[in-house]
Formats: structure tokens, sequence, C-alpha cells
């Protein structure tokens, strides 16, 4: 009885032989641009913050929307023309080699952070942040998208837990590396070991991209599908017209599909819930860190010790938690797990509101997402066409969360005047409404896509072939 149940656990963290290689490469992939992902991220706000100024995050995190937009319509474009796998490619080089630059300009004595004047004029601070919120906005969008692609709902459920620890493993191994580099050093030392930090996340691009390259080469096609219906549409749709007025059009595909399919529109609005949030207790968080850090080297560390925590509870997550849930509860109870937890954290910092707390409750609001809610939330995307995998998720992940940072920046910065009771009060209520929203709207979605799935159908695909 003992070495059945035994058997039965251990049924819940494997993998069938031959998705191995397929789950191997995936996961390497992920976790070399997560290796990335946890250097870069705190060198954003460190550096812009000790550049120009941390009272002016929320305005950048405004006028990242002017640059953000264009990369949109132009990756909606690079999906016509590349295949799933070039989408990739076209992402990690182009961060890598801008990575090398900034990295050389950044160790410019006069321009870069041997330069200590923190003033709002300093243009290298704000070129640099809008690269940097260019590679967020795109850097798990172009990942799931191509994973939603080439797996189907089954080895979603069975293996995206797999994706996410391989992640959080890279982000433990990198935040503990920059951590421990940048608490061993001095001052004049971290002028040089932080350029050099943002150089490795260049090679960690590039090592990525092989990753993708091996995969491709080594896993049959057939293990490449995805889902059945959606791969079969694909491969019989006709050649769409390529005049200037249809190149025109395909740019703004994605964001036209998410405006007329609810299904679409309501997955950008779980997207849209969660940044808000995130940009409310982000806010909080980066104010005590700027106050309490006093050098660019010291503020990086604070960051990477952040990512370090959420990396090392996001594996256990993923681990523990996404992998066992998926396969014993299923999808659309799955989704319900995210947004009550988000109810039980704000509660907690209703009652407790402390820097301490915002911090842990913050550093758990992110775990959580990148462990559990958005693997979750990707399965919602296989039963789907091409252009809502790619296009659409493309706007809903890349521009959507950008609108939703821009919404949570806006309120932050309308509570500037306000004192902190009436300013966390405020902020607690819109999340808490969020938040209520969001478990009504998952019942919807969670029983669209299980209809899709069990009638063998293709969301987004047109009325007449997709209704029952």
């Amino acid at each position: 009885m003992q070495e059945q149940s035994a058997f039965s656990i251990r049924k819940l963290w494997s993998i069938k032989p031959e998705f191995k290689e397929k789950v191997f490469y995936l996961s390497l992939t992920f976790l070399l641009m997560s290796c990335c992902q946890v250097v870069w991220r705190p060198l954003k706000m460190a550096i812009f913050s000790k550049m120009v100024g941390a009272s002016l995050v929320p305005d950048a995190k405004l006028y990242s929307l002017l640059y953000v937009i264009p990369l949109v319509l132009v990756y909606s474009k690079l999906v016509d023309w590349l295949r799933r796998h070039h989408l990739l490619y076209c992402f990690m080089l182009f961060h890598a080699v801008g990575g090398v630059i900034f990295s050389y300009l950044l160790a410019h004595p006069v321009l870069g952070l041997a330069n200590t004047v923190v003033c709002p004029s300093r243009t290298l601070g704000w070129i640099f942040y809008f690269f940097m919120e260019g590679f967020d906005a795109f850097y798990s969008t172009t990942f799931w998208s191509f994973a939603d692609s080439v797996n189907n709902p089954k080895d979603a459920k069975n293996y995206y837990g797999f994706f996410v620890s391989g992640s959080k493993i890279g982000g433990i191994l990198a935040s503990a590396l920059l951590f421990l580099a940048l608490r061993n050093c001095q001052l004049a030392d971290q002028f040089v070991l932080l350029p050099n930090a943002l150089f490795l996340g260049s090679i960690m691009l590039v090592a990525a991209s092989l990753a993708i390259y091996s995969l491709m080469k080594r896993v049959p096609d057939d293990y490449m599908h995805g889902y059945e219906a959606a791969y079969q549409l694909e491969k019989h749709k006709s050649r769409e017209e390529t005049g200037i007025l249809a190149s025109l059009r395909s740019s703004v595909d994605g964001l036209i599909i998410m405006i007329k399919k609810p299904y679409v529109l309501g997955i950008f609005s779980l997207v849209a819930f969660y940044e808000i949030m995130a940009v409310i207790f982000d806010w909080w968080v980066a104010l005590h860190a700027d106050a309490s850090n006093p050098t660019v080297g010291e503020m990086t560390g604070y960051y990477a010790f952040y990512y370090f925590l959420l990396n090392v509870i996001g594996l256990g997550i993923s681990f523990f938690g996404t992998t066992p849930l998926l396969r014993l509860i299923g999808i659309r109870l799955s989704l319900f797990i995210f947004p009550t937890m988000c109810l039980g954290m704000l509660v907690m910092t209703y009652l407790f509101p402390t820097p301490e707390v915002f911090f842990a409750v913050l550093v758990a609001l992110r775990a959580l997402n990148y462990s559990l809610n958005h693997p979750t939330r990707e399965v919602l995307y296989i039963p789907t066409t091409k252009d809502i995998k790619f296009k659409a998720k493309t706007w809903t992940d890349a521009f959507g969360s950008r609108i939703a940072k821009s919404f949570g920046s806006v309120f932050n910065v309308s509570l500037k005047g306000a004192s902190p009771a009436f300013a966390l009060l405020s902020s607690l209520s819109l999340s808490f409404s969020l938040t209520f929203f969001w478990l009504v709207l998952v019942y919807f979605l969670g029983k669209t896509l299980q209809d899709a799935i069990d009638h063998k159908q293709v969301i987004g695909q047109s009325d007449e072939v997709t209704q029952p």
C-alpha cells in the first residue's frame, strides 16, 4: 500500500521519456532568460533612481508607452513574416546587442555610473529605463507564446510547472551571485561591476537562443504541434494579401482581436488587474528602498536580494505547488487560487501597513504570479489561433501591461500630496475591488476554455466554425 502511494506521489512530477528533451530545452531556455532578467531588473530601478531620481519612476512608466507601442507594432508584423522560434531569436539577440551597448555607455566616466549626480536631464538614465521596459514587456510574452504554440492543454498541465521551476533556478543563481558580488565590493568597484553584470545578461540571452536552436534540431516535429486543432487550422490557412493597407492592418490585428473577442479581453483584464496591484505595491517599496540605500550599488543589492527571495519562494511554489495542483485539481480551479490569495495578502497589509509588510507582500505577490498565476493563465491561450497566441497576446501582455502600469502610476502620482493614511486606504480599496472582479472573471474564462477543449474547438476561429 505504501509502495503504491509513493508511486502515485512520484507521478505528480513524472515526465514521459518522449517529452524529456522538449521539457529540458524549454526549461533551460527559460532558466537562461531569467538569469538575464533578474540581473537587469534591479539595474533598471537602481540606475534610473540614482541617475534621474526615484520620484520620477511613475512618470517613466507613463512615458515608456511611447517606446513600447512601436515595438508591439513591429512585433505584430514579425509574427506574419517569421516562424515562431525565429521570433524568440529576434527578441533575444536584439536585447543582447542592446545590453552590450549599454554596458559600454554605463562604464563611461562622465555619461555613466561614475557620475553620481542625480538629475532629471540625464538622458542615458531615461533611455536605459525605456530599453529595460521593452525587455520586460516582451520577456515572458515571447517565451510563453512559443511554449503555448508547441504544447497542448495536457502538456501544459503536466509540464508548465517545470518550465517555471527552471526560470526560478536561474533567478536564484543569478540574483544570489549579484547580491554577494555587490555586498563584497567597494563603491568604486561597483561602477565596474554593474556594467559587467549587464554584459553577462547579454551572454545569457545568446545562450538561450542556442537552447531554442537545439530544441528545434533535436525534438521531432510530431511533438511540436501543440493543440492539434489550432495546428491544423494554421497549416491550411491561406496566405493573406500583402498590400499596404493589409500590411498596416496586420500590425494592429492583435488589438482588434483583443477588443472584438470577449475571451481575449478577459485575459487582458487578468493581466491588468495584477499589474495595477503590483505597481501600487512596487511604488511604496521603491520609495523605501531609495531612502534606505544611498548608492546605486546598494540599491541594486537591495533589489537583487528581493529577486533572490522572489525566486526561492517561486521555485518552491512552482515545484511543490504548480505542477501537482495542475495535475490534481485541473486548470479551472487553479485559476481561482491566485486572486483568493491576493485577498488574504491585502487583508494583512491593511492590518499591518509597515514597509516590511509591503516588501513581504510584494515578494509574495510576484512569486505567486510568476510561479502559479502566469503559467496557469498561459493555458488559456493554448486552444486559440496563432493570431491570438502571438499578436493578441502581445497587445495584452506587452502593451496591455504597460497600460495597466500607466494607470497604476497615474493613481500613485495622484496620491503624492495625500496623507499616508488616505493614500494607503485608497490603494487597498482599489486593490480589493480589482480582486473581486478577478474572481468573477476567471469563472467565465475557465468555462470557455473547458468548453473549447471538450468540443475540440479553436477559440478565435470564425464564429460559424467555433460555435457549438
